[in-house]
């Protein structure tokens, strides 16, 4: 049908005009499920893959598990002794004239020396480097609860907008619902113009929402392949909230009730563990944590070495000294030596004590002295930690629980009558788009308290060093 300018009656043009601009308000709400919320590729990959790919794929794990297996390595080395010397050589020779056969002292050598550190010093070594070791494993823990973290957060979030985008598909459908009625009312001279627009109006801002939301996506699904290590297409399988996390939070079925009915209560039939119970399990086993226990307990191995430094090491060498026949001077007889054999022991001699075992010492023990110091701190900062992630998530279950119970079902009920209304012809459009943009705005903050809820659940996981939930 052509939308050109025409004279005639004035029902006839009111009409037409409405025609026209419903055909330009679908070709709107077309494009923005097209563009917006559209059909999605099929997708493969779930979020249980994604957590197995980062463990083999992550430069980040890649890297502490080199520097793990190099720090194993140098535990064996580290209690052995050092390599024997073999020494070769002439003693005694005559300058002048140099011969090896007019002196009788003069010999060819050879020997071997070696060195024994102080008993107990090596096993100091090989102590230390183990718990070393223990440490560096103690870090791909460390790094790899991180990221696994980042993956489910990054995983939640774009789980988060395609709910988004499913909320804005559904607000598209009611506006197309509301687009028809005002085009019927302004066709039949009970409504106005100005409805059609308005409708039209607001499809184009949640087209607008809906492109918003997929450059977002892109920009999560580039943290995400930065956090595995692997370029992560937009292949995800339907990436949602698992159920069991959503029933954790809130489920829509439960009996939801609150602490108190002063105003700000907190939901209760929280599935976390007391707070304190949390944080005392964190201390034991979050990673970095007994990282860093094993490095003073390294340091503190490290004063008992640097304490043996006091006790000499020795060294032992034997020689074998070959002697040739020689003709002293003046004779033509030529006279045989027997060979003959050194030993020797070499002790040092501590002169510079106070200059070089003392202030090891010294040092060793403020090694000590820090690492436990900023061992206790960072038993602290867990802790401030697991108390800010226990709240976050108190606060989202709290959030969840009040949509569920009384918002959701309000806000869809005043949709539900606003547009009832408008139908009927009581009503007018301002009110159904404002109760329209409400319920947007609240199935969408719905969905956002639940992927907060996950996402503080998995910075939680990394926290304490497992799951907190089952």
């Amino acid at each position: 049908m052509s939308c050109s300018p025409f004279l005639h009656g004035g029902s006839l043009i009111r009409a037409r005009i409405g025609t026209c601009l419903l055909h330009a308000l679908a070709s709107t709400l077309v494009l923005a499920i097209a563009v917006g919320v559209g059909a999605q590729p099929p997708r493969a990959t779930t979020l249980a893959s994604l957590t197995q790919l980062a463990d083999t794929a992550s430069p980040a794990i890649k890297s502490a598990r080199a520097s793990a297996l190099a720090a194993r390595a140098k535990v064996r080395s580290a209690g052995s002794r050092p390599d024997p010397m073999l020494m070769l050589g002439i003693l005694n020779v005559p300058v002048s004239p140099i011969s090896l056969t007019s002196d009788d002292m003069t010999m060819k050598m050879i020997g071997i020396e070696q060195n024994f550190p102080y008993p107990g010093k090596l096993g100091l070594s090989t102590r230390i480097a183990a718990l070393q070791a223990d440490a560096a494993h103690a870090a791909v823990d460390s790094v790899r609860n991180a990221v696994r973290r980042d993956v489910k957060m990054a995983y939640y979030e774009i789980a988060y907008i395609e709910a988004a985008l499913s909320v804005l598909d559904r607000s598209n459908r009611v506006l197309q619902d509301v687009a028809l009625i005002a085009n019927a009312r302004y066709s039949a001279g009970t409504g106005m113009q100005q409805e059609v627009l308005r409708a039209t109006l607001e499809a184009t801002r949640v087209n607008e929402s809906a492109n918003a939301l997929r450059e977002q996506r892109l920009a999560v699904l580039s943290r995400l392949s930065s956090a595995i290590g692997r370029q992560v297409d937009d292949s995800i399988e339907s990436p949602s909230i698992p159920k069991t996390l959503a029933d954790a939070a809130v489920s829509p079925n439960a009996d939801i009730r609150f602490a108190s009915a002063i105003l700000g209560a907190s939901a209760t039939g929280s599935p976390l563990p007391p707070l304190r119970e949390l944080q005392e399990t964190a201390i034991a086993l979050n990673p970095m944590l007994r990282m860093r226990t094993a490095m003073v307990a390294a340091a503190t191995a490290e004063v008992a070495l640097a304490q043996k430094a006091y006790l000499p090491d020795v060294d032992v060498s034997f020689q074998y000294g070959q002697r040739s026949a020689f003709r002293p001077a003046g004779t033509a007889e030529r006279m045989s030596r027997s060979d003959m054999i050194s030993a020797i022991i070499t002790v040092p001699i501590p002169i510079q004590r106070a200059r070089k075992q003392n202030a090891a010492v010294a040092a060793s023990r403020s090694d000590v002295v820090a690492l436990a110091s900023a061992q206790r701190d960072a038993e602290n900062m867990v802790r401030a930690e697991v108390a800010r992630l226990y709240s976050d998530i108190t606060r989202s279950r709290t959030q969840l629980a009040l949509y569920v119970k009384a918002i959701m079902p309000q806000a869809s009920a005043a949709l539900a009558l606003a547009k009832s209304s408008y139908q009927s012809g009581v009503g007018d459009l301002v009110a159904v788009l404002s109760a329209q943009t409400t319920m947007l705005e609240i199935e969408s903050g719905y969905h956002r308290a639940l992927a907060d809820f996950a996402q503080k659940l998995a910075e939680l996981d990394a926290v304490v060093g497992r799951e907190v939930l089952p």
